[in-house]
């Protein structure tokens, strides 16, 4: 469903360790809802190459870099977090560092895109919020049930 997505950000080569698939990626790799476009948020040497090559839109809300032919979005840590920023908020840094990786892609934790989804409360997020909270309480079910001697 959303794997030509995901193929997509494949081809700019992106280097390892220096970004994660955020927004509701991560909800689109476990195919919990299909997405729209993917949001990346990138460390600050991948920022500065990404700016130079694509340059930044800014609507006033928030700046991001967009990736002209894929739909692909690009934030770092002062663009992409448009409320006071809570002190125990994961950074960018965070995000990337502690990133799964699925099917060879670094992907925000379910933990990270509830965190910022519970922060926004859009009418979109809520329901996002439902399908992981559903979704993590089946796994637990099943890691239940497989556990049993």
């Amino acid at each position: 469903m959303n794997h030509s997505k995901f193929a997509a950000l494949t081809k700019y080569n992106l280097p390892p360790g220096q970004f994660a698939i955020t927004g509701s990626g991560p909800l689109g790799i476990r195919n919990l809802k299909k997405i729209g476009d993917i949001d990346i948020v990138v460390s600050p040497e991948l920022c500065d190459i990404l700016i130079e090559k694509y340059g930044v839109t800014d609507d006033g809300k928030v700046k991001k870099i967009i990736f002209p032919e894929d739909n692909i979005e690009a934030f770092w840590e002062s663009s992409f977090y448009t409320q006071p920023k809570d002190p125990d908020a994961p950074t960018t840094a965070d995000i990337i560092t502690e990133a799964e990786i699925i099917e060879g892609l670094p992907f925000a934790t379910l933990e990270v895109v509830l965190y910022f989804k519970n922060k926004m409360k859009r009418d979109k997020d809520l329901e996002d919020i439902r399908l992981v909270e559903e979704w993590q309480r089946k796994k637990n079910d099943e890691h239940k049930t497989n556990s049993r001697p």
